[in-house]
């Protein structure tokens, strides 16, 4: 006889008679994170599958109001209720976000905000933390021995699996190290694993043609710096410029206002206050994170969590 599992009996439940929505009462807002949408979804990438975004908006559609971040802040400032409000952004600037994603947004009509990472629009480099899953995807090796640290480290790579875990592991530790020190692990890396030819990950970004034509459509841009570094590891000054620069590039391409952030990885130990000032002078409104706490009307604008509302996280792929 098979275990009943009563975790999974239990979502069932909330899915299928609609109890979830009592979570819906309260006066608290969801921002959504995607970063690409494709028909079949890479593990080793930040994608969602078409098919899954298609029920996440359709279930929008019917149990949510998609606003924009402008109206967001409006609402918090004046008072108003946030309850049920949703705003839905992606990350990087990928090409799907025209080709898949934009057709969606317009048959519901929904608002939604792109952060760029501009030194990846027009393909001028190849975001660097897609090398480096793509090493581990396409490795031949079956152990990769490396020193991190003062510690040394032996991963399997004999399935996806290991090196999915590998690469998750070894990513952790990527966050944690300086730019220059992160810069030659992964050289070290992809000398290891026995992968040079990036071919394959090129044109995946929009260009600034597709951006103004998106821009043209509705879709909102935010900053996500220049190069993707994480900003606690790289000096003030540094990452003041990584911010103030890539505004400025947005702002001078689609010749449009940039008034919300996305920090590079998003969680807590991924930025420090001292930024506030900086978005502050910069003249931004609101900054999102990738932690997955629920915002309340009381929520910093420089600290706003982005997740997926409980219900549409269990949803099937």
């Amino acid at each position: 006889m098979p275990m009943i599992q009563p975790k999974q009996e239990i979502k069932k439940l909330l899915l299928n008679t609609g109890l979830y929505r009592f979570a819906q009462l309260k006066n608290q807002f969801h921002v959504l994170p995607y970063h690409s949408v494709v028909d079949n979804p890479n593990p080793f990438f930040p994608q969602v599958s078409l098919s899954l975004f298609e029920k996440h908006m359709a279930h929008l559609a019917k149990n949510y109001r998609v606003i924009d971040f402008e109206t967001l802040m409006e609402r918090i400032r004046s008072k108003e209720s946030i309850r049920k409000c949703v705003v839905i952004t992606f990350d990087d600037g990928f090409l799907d976000n025209l080709e898949v994603v934009a057709p969606v947004l317009k048959k519901y009509n929904f608002p939604a905000t792109i952060f760029l990472t501009t030194d990846f629009i027009d393909n001028k480099t190849t975001p660097w933390f897609l090398k480096f899953r793509f090493a581990f995807q396409t490795t031949k090796e079956k152990i990769l021995e490396i020193d991190m640290g003062d510690t040394h480290f032996s991963f399997s790579l004999k399935t996806q699996g290991h090196r999915l875990d590998a690469s998750n592991k070894v990513m952790g530790h990527l966050r944690k190290l300086s730019e220059q020190d992160r810069v030659n692990l992964v050289n070290q890396l992809y000398e290891k694993l026995g992968v040079a030819d990036f071919g394959s990950l090129e044109n995946l970004m929009l260009n600034w043609d597709q951006v103004r034509e998106l821009s043209n459509q509705g879709v909102s841009f935010g900053a996500h710096t220049v190069s993707h570094p994480v900003l606690s590891r790289i000096s003030p000054s540094q990452a003041e410029q990584e911010i103030r620069d890539s505004k400025l590039i947005i702002e001078s391409n689609i010749q449009k206002p940039v008034t919300a952030f996305a920090y590079p990885f998003g969680k807590c130990s991924d930025y420090t206050e001292t930024l506030l000032p900086v978005l502050e002078k910069l003249g931004f409104q609101c900054a999102v994170t990738t932690e997955t706490h629920a915002n309340n009307p009381g929520v910093h604008p420089f600290f706003i969590n982005r997740n997926i509302p409980w219900e549409m996280a269990n949803f099937g792929s």
